[in-house]
């Protein structure tokens, strides 16, 4: 009988190792959920490895979603349990299925304006006029995402709005327009420009943003609604779960 060559097992890179041991520790409660890790300069000593190799080894935590950066404030431990069980490839609110944070508060801006060539290229007809809305979403007075809509004034006439209540057109915003939607074009971009179009409220310390469009029809093809949502890529995720 041949003998059997057996493949040596590489040895493990060092960065490895060291996020093996940052991993084993965090889920063992060595660091508390919503903790903050030591310094760097503290944590690297006290694993006796250089701060290149340490960097290296939380860039890799962060990237599996258990540790998160803070510009100013040092590395925090991430919780592990969340309630956003569903991702993008379901119909609904994208700010709340992909931003970290609970969002409290939603401070809202409206206008109507003549209809541009460029605003009937995004509706794929044209309009005479255009409602223009500005969403800035908070936690704690903070603002954390944005969202511009373009709304066709044929949307405002079909579903009977009242622009000047608020509140009926949040709800006509955040929940009715994904129930009445049958069919939604989502398309997902990164994006520097996240805090110069939310105008009046900064959105993050870093100008890198996901940036997902939405285009909302509802029994034909062209939209009711369009959608764009500007995410932090430092406090947001974004998931799908497709099925088969």
């Amino acid at each position: 009988m041949n003998d059997i060559n057996l493949i040596q097992k590489p040895k493990e890179l060092r960065y490895v190792t060291v996020y093996n041991k940052l991993f084993k520790m965090i889920n063992e409660g060595t660091f508390a959920e919503g903790s903050r890790l030591p310094t760097e300069p503290e944590l690297a000593k006290f694993i006796g490895v250089s701060r290149t190799t340490l960097r290296q080894a939380l860039a890799l935590l962060q990237d599996d979603g258990l540790v998160k950066n803070i510009r100013g404030k040092g590395n925090f431990i991430v919780k592990s349990k969340t309630n956003k069980l569903d991702g993008l490839e379901k119909i609904g609110h994208p700010v709340y299925k992909c931003i970290d944070d609970v969002i409290d508060d939603v401070e809202f801006a409206l206008r109507i304006e003549p209809s541009t060539d460029y605003f009937n290229q995004i509706l794929i007809k044209k309009t005479a006029a255009v409602v223009l809305i500005d969403r800035w979403y908070k936690t704690k007075e903070n603002t954390v995402a944005y969202t511009f809509t373009l709304i066709p004034i044929e949307t405002i006439s079909k579903f009977n709005i009242n622009l000047n209540n608020k509140d009926e057109v949040l709800k006509f915003l955040e929940n009715d327009i994904y129930e009445l939607a049958n069919n939604v074009l989502t398309e997902i971009k990164y994006s520097t420009s996240g805090n110069f179009a939310a105008k009046k409220h900064q959105i993050s310390s870093e100008d890198k943003f996901h940036l997902i469009q939405e285009t909302i029809c509802k029994d034909d093809n062209f939209p009711i609604v369009s959608n764009k949502h500007y995410l932090p890529i430092k406090s947001s995720s974004i998931k799908l779960c497709p099925v088969k």
